[in-house]
């Protein structure tokens, strides 16, 4: 007879949901809105089975799902399996997976500092336009194509995202000492004091067809930073996923140089185009229209 475990492992379920015991009613509700819109759900009370060990089978469906769906409530943010569970799904490995976290919040709460750069889905006022925007995150997540786009296009993503964030671009194909920095910008914001402090910030734009980051990229941002003063600060950003030797490389030149260089992957990446629909319009919508044409 086949092993309980052994057959969730089988399914792909594109959403896991998780939720503390208390708010299991709305958690049901939740679940039932997203199936009805054709969209799977992890959910305990209708996937595991006696017998089932419990710790495995949910390890086992996060790690199988597309999207990790968070409800937030004082009873969730204090308990020990959401937070196991989220703990999880922000670890590198599952990072790898390339699995989307869309924190919902169903009660008044403290949010988890974890889930402070996240966009938060409301449903304490309006549960059903908070739930058709959660469908709504769902269905955005894989327009987010980066296939469809070239490296140039890529490029200018992300110049577009930064400007979004508050950075000034103040040159794109910027050159040091002979060697070429994607772009040059600037971000300002109040020091301690209340003065206005701003950090020159280099960028590399990485494109890969393929689905890994190597260590070139960061060993090249590397060198450009040893260049600058020590105020300048480095931005490695990539549709794909980093390798755990240049993740390693980079803890150790950080730690050596005392260079800071922020990574942002795929993963991060889409997360934060989550919050800026108008650029997943702008640049992938069109093209997929055009090759469904």
């Amino acid at each position: 007879m086949e092993n309980r475990e052994e057959s969730v492992t089988k399914k792909r379920y594109r959403v896991f949901l998780s939720y503390a015991s208390a708010d299991k009613e709305i958690a049901h509700r939740i679940v039932e809105e997203l199936r009805k819109r054709g969209i799977r759900v992890w959910f305990a009370t209708y996937e595991l089975q006696p017998g089932d060990s419990i710790a495995k089978a949910i390890e086992y469906a996060i790690t199988a799902s597309d999207y990790l769906v968070v409800l937030l409530s004082p009873s969730s943010v204090n308990s020990v399996w959401v937070q196991k569970e989220l703990g999880a799904a922000l670890s590198r490995e599952l990072t790898s997976r390339d699995i989307t976290l869309l924190p919902v919040v169903i009660a008044d709460c403290e949010i988890p500092p974890l889930l402070a750069s996240y966009q938060l889905l409301d449903l304490r006022t309006d549960f059903d336009q908070g739930v058709t925007r959660l469908v709504e995150q769902i269905g955005l997540v894989p327009e987010i194509d980066f296939s469809v786009l070239d490296w140039r296009a890529f490029e200018n993503l992300i110049a577009d995202l930064l400007t979004k964030l508050g950075f000034k671009i103040i040159e794109q194909e910027w050159a040091i000492a002979d060697l070429g920095v994607d772009i040059k910008a600037e971000y300002s914001r109040p020091d301690p004091f209340g003065v206005e402090a701003t950090e020159t910030w280099l960028v590399e734009v990485k494109f890969y067809r393929q689905s890994r980051a190597d260590l070139r990229s960061i060993r090249q941002l590397v060198d450009y930073m040893s260049r600058l003063p020590a105020r300048s600060k480095g931005l490695l950003v990539t549709n794909g996923q980093l390798t755990s030797a240049a993740r390693n490389w980079l803890a150790s030149a950080e730690a050596q140089s005392r260079i800071e260089i922020r990574v942002i992957d795929g993963t991060e990446l889409k997360r934060l185009l989550l919050q800026h629909k108008e650029l997943v319009d702008k640049y992938f919508a069109k093209k997929t229209e055009g090759q469904d044409e």
